[in-house]
């Protein structure tokens, strides 16, 4: 497992969310846009960079069993929920601009749309 495309390297307050879905059963679509709001000073634009770690850790995506087994012992998520994670895989669709694109502030680089809980 490379621990840079860990799952967990979010904050907890995703996880805790990603629960609350899951109790309510809340799995319709959503979309997620990347942006920039603001661009460095003296700077009008910047070229996108990165998708293809993006589309890596997003095909790639998958709790390990020792990821899992830390969640069931932090004590703040179901055991259900828990082995529910186990399944956990992206099936949604991602439109991001080509690397090398020229792109300017509050235009969106990455527009994920998959299933709430995946998104």
């Amino acid at each position: 497992m490379n621990a840079c495309s860990s799952p967990l390297l979010t904050d907890l307050y995703e996880l805790t969310m990603l629960q609350a879905y899951w109790r309510e059963k809340l799995t319709g679509e959503a979309v997620f846009e990347l942006f920039v709001r603001r661009l460095p000073p003296g700077r009008s634009f910047l070229l996108a960079a990165g998708l293809a770690q993006a589309l890596d850790y997003l095909e790639g995506l998958a709790f390990s069993p020792e990821e899992l087994s830390w969640l069931a012992s932090c004590g703040l998520f179901e055991k259900a929920f828990v082995e529910q994670l186990a399944r956990l895989r992206f099936q949604g669709d991602v439109h991001a601009l080509p690397e090398g694109t020229v792109f300017f502030a509050d235009e969106p680089l990455i527009r994920v749309t998959a299933p709430l809980p995946q998104a």
